[in-house]
């Protein structure tokens, strides 16, 4: 049974996973590590009115309007994810559980033939609020073979299917999907914390002459849109 990371522990080892080199089959992902920024925001006190001036009497008023509040963002408990399905690419993978090694560099899934995705487990669960990470290899530049291949073709509002060990789904819309040289990771938006429930997808990307080099990684954004 594997044991839940608890929140702050998770957040902390969100914080530590910008500072990870991400390396997936062939590729690498240099991803210095900012410091998250600090925030000190001081109310600011109310003007009172002035005491040597005489007030009004208050007079009743009709009730307002109770103003249109935006609805929370859905989130989900944590549950370990097992399955992941990208219908635009008619993907149904098993997921995996990896996590951080010794040299601070990301565990990546088996790298076979049909292996599957892992979730990286110093993110939260897919549906929980944060940046949920799961990673999977292209593997052949010519064929199907990798779980995350052509994941470069998909568009904003494509949907990414998480079943979870609980029994329940987690439905995620695409928002944005680019490619990143390894010297230009966006540490801050794929691995720090965000207020809603979203996920990560990564993989290499960008093979040129030489298949075994990926100077690249693909990133998939998308958002908790629907709970099964």
């Amino acid at each position: 049974m594997m044991m839940l990371h608890s929140t702050g522990r998770r957040l902390r080892l969100t914080a530590v996973a910008a500072a990870l080199l991400l390396s997936l089959t062939a590729c690498g992902t240099a991803a210095s590590a900012p410091v998250p920024p600090t925030t000190s925001a001081s109310p600011t006190a109310a003007p009172t009115p002035a005491q040597s001036e005489p007030q009004p009497e208050p007079q009743p008023e009709a009730a307002a309007p109770a103003a249109e509040s935006e609805p929370a963002s859905p989130s989900m408990p944590a549950s370990r994810p097992v399955q992941v399905t990208i219908p635009a690419l008619e993907r149904v993978a098993d997921l995996v559980v990896t996590g951080m090694r010794a040299d601070r560099r990301l565990e990546v899934p088996p790298e076979p033939e049909g292996s599957p995705a892992s979730w990286y487990d110093g993110s939260p669960t897919p549906g929980e609020r944060g940046a949920a990470v799961l990673l999977g290899h292209v593997n052949s530049p010519i064929d199907d073979s990798g779980v995350f291949y052509g994941l470069e073709t998909m568009q904003a509002g494509d949907l990414v299917e998480v079943a979870r060990e609980d029994g329940s789904v987690a439905v995620f819309e695409t928002y944005r999907v680019e490619s990143f040289a390894k010297d230009a990771f966006p540490t801050r938006a794929v691995y720090y914390p965000v207020p809603g429930a979203e996920l990560r997808l990564i993989t290499c990307d960008s093979f040129d002459d030489n298949p075994d080099e990926f100077p690249n990684n693909l990133v998939v954004f998308a958002k908790l849109v629907e709970v099964r």
